[in-house]
Order: C-alpha cells, then structure tokens, then sequence
C-alpha cells in the first residue's frame, strides 16, 4: 500500500510553464548536444533535465497533512443575498499553498475565493480564509472541497489535491408580496351579496358545520343546509385558529413548462412566508412529503423538483384536509387541470381552491366545492391576486 502512495501522488503532478520550458530545453539540448559532440551543453541539458525531476519528486514527497472548518452563516439563505464563509485551516505543509475554493457557477463571488496560504505548522495559528457569495438560485448550494495547489521551489512542478468536504448552503425560493388574506369570494346568486371566507386576519370567519345538539335554531344556514343534505349552522371562528393548507404538485407530467414551475414554486413560498407573518398555522404537501411548519416547508421548497412518480393530488388530500385546515390551496400545472376537475369533497366547513399557473388559461369544470383560478406565469408572482 506504501508504495502505491506516490504513484497516486504522481498523478496529479503537473508541470508548471517554466517547467515545461525546462523539459522541453533538456531534450532539445541532450539530442544537439549528441548530434554535434558538445560535452558542455549535454551537462546543461542533463542538469536541466535533472531539476525537473527534482521539482516532481519535491511535490510529490514532502508531506502535506491539512484539515480544514468551514463555517457558514447564515447556513438557510435569500437569493442574491450575501453569505459569509470562513475556513479555518490546520496541519502542516512546508512553502507556499495556492487555494480555490470550489463552488458553482450559480453564486457570485465577492471579494476573492482564491488565494495563498502560508507555510502551515503545528505551531504557528490557523490560518483563516475569508470571502461572501451571492446564490442567485434556490437550491441546495454546494461549497467546496478546497482545492489546494503546492509548487516546488523553483516552480517547475506542482501538485493539486482537494482538502476536506462539500457543505452546503439552502437558499430559499424569491419571496414576493402577495394578496392576504387566503380568501374565496363566493356571489350570492339570489341577492347578489359577496361573502369572503377562509379570511386570514382579525376579522372572523362565518362558515358552515354541522349541527350540534344545542344549537340555536336561528343559527342553522338553510341554504347550507339544501345543498349538503344535512343539517347545518353558521358559526364565526377566529381565522388564526384554522390552519391553511397547501399542496404543490410536483408531478413531471403537471409542468411541461419550467417556468411554469418555478413560478409556483415561488408563488407558493410567497404564501407560505405571508401566512408565517400573520402567525397563521400553514401545512404544505409536496408529493408524499407533508410539513407542518413554516420554516420547514420554505427548506421543501427550496430543493423540490417535478419527479416522475409523484401522488396525484386526489391521494395527498386526505392526509393534507384534516378537520382543523379551513382552506386547501392545490397549486397545479396545465397537465394537472384533468386531475383538478376530480378533486374530492372537503370535510364539513373547509373550502377548496385550485391555482392552474400556465400561460393560457385552461378549461375547468370546478369540483364541488372548489373554486379554480388561472394564474398567468408570465405575470410576476406580486401581480398576481386571488380571485
């Protein structure tokens, strides 16, 4: 094992420009030297010949022991927002180090990920290296490894080696103002009155459950009543006490467009970020993964792609529509406008909502129970309001 140490080392051995021009004199001088009989430029030839090989054995020999802490902050980003990154480094490496930094091209980098470090001894302090990035997408950002790149003496040869490991920095999907609060407007079609439900706010909330032994009879909503064939009665509830729900579709058949997606992906984070404001309990569905928390579920969204595979809205529901969600918000597709027209009923007094985010509206019979939006994707997310 010992002795297959410097042959891996050689292989990432790399002769500088002066070294190349070192080598390529050597020859040029042993093969003149040989053709004309001239001893003195065969002793130049030998002498450069044997500094390059002194430059390879150098880097490849002397040992270069480095571990490496990295610290982010803040490690769950905004995009286009600064991120400051501080490596600590440790161990021993004789002469001067040239360092990079590895990183995609998807951040910008402020001030220099590059640099070099001294010579690193046990007894001399760690040696720091400081830079900021801007992500200017959402994701899971890698950063690192460190690539570090030793010379030798006389710069003929160096050696490059990637010192410790990849981190990572989330970085959250571009959160715009939108309309608050989750409300579904719905005429009366006898008297023409508008009643907003599902309100997020101060204000409360009239809506319908069933009756309960007790209630007054002036309480029962008799036109709530006709139309779900069962007794039921109006009743006012605090809007902050009744969670929303949210599911994304993430089905690869849904978005045939991209930017279609990434829109309701920031449209989504949008609505997730203003509800957490108001202090409003919010629950997102992302295929078969369901979060229960604001700050959980803008990490979801920041990483979540279209899969193949994933649960049709209709299956993710029943665990999504539980008896204290008020309003669901399905955000879908154009190829999910099919599967929006065969959304299942709610529980008693919870109200449904679909967002079909495309560029041409798309055909829709409303579930019972639902209302359907269309939602320009070639609009900003801000511009954007509820119906």
């Amino acid at each position: 094992m010992a002795a297959m140490q410097p042959l891996a080392g050689l292989r990432t051995v790399r002769l500088t420009v002066r070294g190349g021009v070192f080598l390529g004199a050597a020859f040029v001088g042993l093969i003149v030297a040989y053709a004309v009989g001239w001893p003195a430029l065969l002793a130049v030839a030998l002498f450069l010949f044997g500094a390059v090989i002194a430059g390879v054995v150098a880097v490849i020999v002397a040992p270069v022991q480095l571990s490496i802490e990295r610290r982010i902050e803040p490690a769950i980003a905004e995009q286009r927002r600064p991120v400051h990154v501080r490596v600590t480094v440790k161990g021993r490496a004789p002469g001067a180090l040239e360092w990079t930094e590895d990183l995609p091209r998807s951040v910008v980098v402020t001030g220099r990920a590059e640099g070099v470090l001294q010579a690193v001894r046990p007894d001399r302090p760690s040696q720091l290296i400081d830079y900021d990035f801007a992500p200017r997408s959402r994701g899971s950002v890698p950063v690192g490894p460190l690539r570090i790149a030793r010379t030798d003496p006389l710069g003929l040869a160096s050696t490059r080696r990637r010192v410790g490991g990849v981190d990572h920095v989330v970085v959250l999907p571009r959160i715009h103002p939108v309309e608050l609060p989750f409300a579904i407007r719905r005429n009366d079609p006898d008297t023409g009155a508008s009643t907003v439900f599902g309100a997020v706010g101060d204000q409360l909330d009239i809506v319908a459950r069933g009756y309960r032994a007790g209630d007054p009879m002036r309480s029962v909503d008799w036109r709530a009543t006709a139309r779900r064939g069962e007794l039921m009665v109006r009743t006012e509830t605090a809007a902050t006490t009744a969670a929303t729900g949210l599911l994304l579709d993430v089905r690869s058949e849904s978005w045939p467009d991209a930017t279609a997606f990434e829109w309701a992906v920031e449209y989504t984070a949008s609505l997730v970020a203003a509800l957490d404001e108001r202090h409003a309990p919010v629950r997102l569905a992302t295929g078969r993964q369901t979060t229960g928390d604001a700050i959980d579920a803008l990490v979801a969204l920041a990483t979540v792609q279209p899969v193949y595979g994933a649960p049709e809205p209709q299956r993710v529901l029943p665990e999504l529509a539980t008896t204290d969600v008020q309003v669901v918000h399905v955000i879908t597709g154009p190829g999910g406008a099919r599967d929006a027209a065969r959304l299942p009923a709610l529980p008693t007094g919870a109200l449904g909502l679909v967002s079909i985010v495309a560029t041409r509206p798309a055909q829709v019979d409303p579930p019972l129970g639902w209302q359907v939006v269309q939602r320009d994707s070639a609009q900003a997310v801000g511009a954007e309001h509820h119906a």
